[in-house]
């Protein structure tokens, strides 16, 4: 159904017409306020009222900590735009996705890549409960790494991994796998491997680490529930959690660069080993391996990351903006895996990170940024790669 205005709104659009927003904006909401304050009163005592409320405050405090923290006013914009692409990813999380009949959707899109993602992977995630029985099916692929997690908490508790399976772990017949999800086990799996959920399980998480777009074959899946209950009628207590866990994650999402490792921009161009549990084991896995730090240069000046490339099958550096939203790696080269570089002949990897090629090493593009995070991820190695930093001047 269509959202219309009322007699009194209608005669604001004859009036002023529709190409000029604001001057629309400003005359229907002064025409439209009596009645929208009456109504406001009806619903007032709704927990989702008060809910929505706390989504709106959330987002005017995530937007007071943007202009706090940027330097310049294209950290400011791209701030506010981070902001506005947590809420969309934060209502598909939250109010879009149905744990009754759920399906796996990509948390990044092609232009929506923020809470620090891996932009040559992919990020499927479903939600899920614990007192329901899921099945996965797939065709694995030839993607270079696959794992399946799963989160559990649920309204203001804390998210903490629950189980974890990875590609090496995962029984694959003929490229097919199945994941049977349940708190007890089946007494027929019927082929199915069976993953323990606990009671408050609330979402599966699958990572894929691709090495080469052009040569993999990616993972295909779907999960189906085993025992849904019928279509539920939304109440207002149900929607209220999602608004207040909507506000939650958004403020997670917003403050990475003031959670994680904030130190990192008070000593830019060097970079320091984070494991797993250093960056909450809820955000990564097991298998994932770290190091991060920030880069602050002048227009002339690049960062020359010296790798000794780690003996394992995936690697990769990705750039990041202050708000660790990845740097439009769809239009910029602004992150490359192992596959998409080749060692010097002293083995040794060279990576420049700078505004334009200085044609040293291998060229990571900030987009002319003055500073951002570098992110240095790899796979199944519990020893970190060499790396020394330098600055080179252009």
């Amino acid at each position: 159904m269509t959202s219309r205005p009322s007699a009194a709104g209608r005669e604001v659009v004859g009036a002023v017409g529709i190409l000029d927003p604001t001057r629309y904006l400003q005359s229907y909401g002064k025409a439209m306020s009596d009645d929208v304050s009456e109504q406001s009163t009806r619903w007032a005592g709704l927990q989702s009222v008060g809910a929505w409320r706390f989504f709106q405050d959330m987002l005017g405090d995530m937007t007071t900590v943007v202009a706090e923290d940027a330097e310049s006013e294209r950290e400011f914009v791209e701030g506010v735009r981070v902001i506005a692409r947590i809420s969309a990813l934060c209502a598909q999380l939250s109010v879009e996705a149905d744990p009754d009949r759920p399906s796996f959707f990509d948390m990044c899109s092609p232009t929506r890549m923020v809470g620090g993602p891996n932009p040559d992977g992919n990020y499927y995630l479903a939600m899920i409960r614990g007192d329901r029985s899921y099945r996965i099916t797939g065709e694995r692929g030839t993607s270079a790494y696959l794992g399946f997690q799963i989160l559990a908490g649920t309204g203001l508790s804390p998210r903490r991994m629950a189980g974890y399976v990875s590609d090496v772990d995962l029984d694959v017949t003929a490229g097919q796998f199945t994941l049977v999800l349940s708190a007890q086990k089946p007494a027929d799996l019927d082929g199915a491997q069976w993953l323990q959920i606990p009671a408050d399980a609330s979402s599966v998480v699958v990572r894929e680490y691709i090495g080469d777009r052009a040569s993999e074959q990616l993972v295909v899946l779907d999960i189906e529930t085993l025992d849904p209950d019928p279509v539920a009628v939304l109440t207002d207590s149900a929607l209220s959690d999602q608004l207040t866990a909507m506000a939650w994650t958004l403020v997670k999402l917003a403050t990475l660069h003031r959670t994680i490792k904030p130190e990192l921009l008070e000593h830019p161009n060097s970079l320091l080993t984070a494991q797993a549990a250093d960056l909450g084991d809820a955000d990564t896995t097991p298998d994932n391996l770290y190091m991060i730090g920030t880069f602050r240069l002048e227009p002339d000046q690049a960062l020359v990351l010296d790798i000794e490339p780690p003996t394992t099958r995936y690697w990769n550096v990705t750039l990041e903006n202050i708000w660790h939203e990845c740097l439009e790696p769809h239009h910029r080269h602004s992150s490359v895996t192992n596959e998409g570089i080749r060692p010097d002949a002293d083995g040794h990897v060279r990576i420049a990170i700078s505004a334009r090629d200085f044609e040293v090493g291998h060229w990571l593009d900030t987009g002319g940024r003055h500073r951002g995070f570098v992110v240095l991820r790899w796979l199944d190695n519990p020893e970190p790669p060499s790396v020394t930093v330098s600055i080179r001047q252009g």
